[in-house]
């Protein structure tokens, strides 16, 4: 039998938001960071947290082994675990200077870069791209012997499909050479994506989930990922889904935990 209408809108009112609760600990564990590392920018404050000796990352990485069967390991496994079910059944998309970027730890930088100047000889060919003055970025294909440019372009920003679909790429590069290119123009990419649950050497059994990457990868994702969720709330990039706004909950209980360890 069905619920009676004011028996359903009591029932829809009793479901916590874990909104409120998830900015408060998300600004309790930035306070940390921002004094912890002494570091100005936000960005070095973040890698900071992932790569430099801390108490947040000796206790999560201690907590990520497959051989920690303790209940507070179970309890942060499950809870990543529940954030990547959740963003699995919803396509929670933000955009990042023009481009759209979907929050998943299948997909996540988690080493973002600075790119300056990409080269490599082969064959008797010099590829290059390299910043100019400007900060667009130069792509260039010359034959070594000669001296002809066989290709080159210049965009303001990391773009392939500027690169790949122009017309001289194709017709006067051959597949190897497009192959090479391909290879040094990688390198230019800000935002390297990763997917977490596929591709690595290592294995993490994570709640229900296998995660093919190493405990500082996943880490490293973590933090990623729940920052990206962070900003798409104070960016007003937050739809009210109940699917998009469930996904605060597993983070809110991962920020905790990662307050629990400076505790």
């Amino acid at each position: 039998m069905a619920l009676p209408p004011h028996a359903a809108d009591w029932m829809n009112r009793a479901e916590i938001d874990y909104i409120g609760p998830f900015v408060k600990a998300w600004a309790a564990f930035n306070a940390w960071f921002r004094h912890a590392s002494a570091q100005t920018q936000e960005r070095a404050m973040l890698d900071w947290v992932k790569g430099q000796p801390n108490s947040v990352r000796r206790g999560i990485l201690a907590l990520l082994r497959n051989d920690n069967d303790t209940a507070e390991a179970q309890a942060l496994k499950l809870a990543i675990s529940d954030l990547q079910i959740r963003l699995d059944d919803i396509h929670f998309e933000v955009t990042r200077k023009g481009v759209n970027e979907q929050i998943s730890l299948r997909s996540v930088c988690i080493a973002p870069k600075q790119f300056n100047r990409e080269r490599l000889e082969r064959n008797g060919h010099e590829y290059k791209a390299k910043k100019i003055a400007g900060g667009n970025i130069h792509i260039t294909v010359t034959s070594i012997r000669s001296g002809n440019v066989k290709f080159e372009h210049v965009q303001a920003q990391y773009e392939p499909n500027a690169v790949y679909g122009h017309a001289n790429f194709t017709a006067n590069l051959s597949d190897a050479q497009q192959t090479t290119l391909r290879q040094v123009y990688d390198g230019c990419n800000p935002r390297p994506m990763r997917n977490l649950l596929r591709g690595g050497a290592d294995r993490l059994q994570v709640g229900a989930m296998e995660f093919q990457c190493s405990p500082e990868e996943l880490l490293s994702g973590l933090i990623e990922t729940i920052y990206a969720m962070r900003n798409a709330l104070l960016h007003g990039e937050v739809d009210p889904d109940p699917k998009v706004l469930s996904c605060y909950e597993p983070a809110y209980r991962i920020v905790m935990m990662l307050l629990g360890c400076v505790r």
